[in-house]
């Protein structure tokens, strides 16, 4: 499909260079014929030789200039004949070097939503296949609260996987109207974000923040968003400690869990992707938290230290206070 498209933009290109070069040279040579003058009495030429004087009669002379207007048109076709030649060359070899970069982000595009549509389908279907399999079980065992439970949860999942999955379309689109930016006490939103999570992970948490690093201005929505999901991921995947650290440049939280592979580093904020399928989730929250980095002008990182997986958030100059 893509060798087709490129196909077509080199036809194209080459059919017009060519059309606008044969015009040209059209032109060139009407306007080269009909600004010549006629041959008359005061274009006489006169030729000296030998200290003797020839002069043509009107004969000789109409043959004489039509001579050199043909030898003249001649040379002039023939480099007319060159330049368009040459024209046609270079333009030819910058096209097929140009359509590949012109198509490469198409393709590129293209494949990662169809891995997208893929990946999506899979995910969705999962919690269905729980909730129908539960549903079946509570027809046999109707008293049995355990099986809507269960459906329960499924559907949670399913309903965020959706809002996820819209999110990541509107940003993609440009939908989503940009967060406006304000004073952030970010110590007391991580203590806050600190309790909520505490009952979820049955080690500690480290918090340290540097004297001065409290007030930020940044868009709150935004900043707590990527808190909850970074927080989320590492009790995740974390064993007995977290850490959070704040400074007035970054945020970073950390977790004792199992060591990323080098390789795994640059795709871990890709759509879907997750280090252990066996973790509850849809892939789907790094993803989202690099996309609202990126629209900020944050950059978001993830790397391994001392044993540890660290995210760190990098804000821009224009957030601190």
């Amino acid at each position: 499909m893509f060798q087709k498209l490129r196909k077509r933009i080199i036809i194209i290109t080459m059919a017009v260079t060519t059309t606008v070069l044969v015009l040209s040279s059209i032109l060139i040579l009407v306007f080269s014929t009909a600004s010549r003058p006629a041959p008359g009495p005061h274009h006489e030429p006169e030729f000296q030789n030998n200290s003797s004087e020839h002069h043509f009669d009107d004969e000789e002379l109409r043959n004489f200039i039509q001579s050199d207007r043909a030898e003249g048109q001649g040379r002039l076709v023939a480099s007319l004949i060159a330049v368009d030649i040459i024209v046609e060359t270079t333009v030819l070899i910058i096209i097929v070097y140009a359509s590949k970069r012109i198509v490469e982000p198409v393709k590129n595009s293209y494949e990662r939503q169809k891995i997208f549509i893929a990946n999506a389908s899979h995910e969705l279907k999962t919690p269905l296949a729980v909730i129908q399999a539960n549903m079946e079980a509570l027809e046999v065992d109707k008293e049995n609260q355990h099986w809507k439970d269960n459906i329960e949860t499924e559907i949670n999942h399913a309903n965020k996987l959706v809002l996820d999955l819209l999110q990541l379309a509107k940003m993609d689109t440009g939908s989503i109207m940009k967060s406006t930016t304000e004073r952030v006490n970010l110590n007391t939103e991580i203590k806050k974000r600190i309790e909520m999570f505490t009952p979820k992970f049955s080690g500690e948490i480290h918090y340290i923040s540097l004297p001065g690093s409290f007030i930020h201005q940044l868009p709150k929505q935004d900043i707590l968003q990527i808190l909850d999901i970074l927080l989320d991921n590492a009790i995740k995947y974390g064993k007995q400690t977290l850490e959070i650290n704040l400074t007035k440049t970054s945020l970073s939280i950390s977790n004792d869990g199992t060591k990323i592979k080098t390789e795994d580093l640059e795709k871990i904020f890709d759509r879907f992707y997750q280090t252990d399928k066996s973790k509850e989730g849809s892939g789907l929250g790094l993803a989202i938290a690099k996309t609202l980095c990126e629209q900020n002008g944050w950059t978001i990182k993830c790397s391994n230290q001392n044993n540890r997986t660290t995210f760190t958030v990098y804000f821009s100059p224009k957030n601190r206070t």
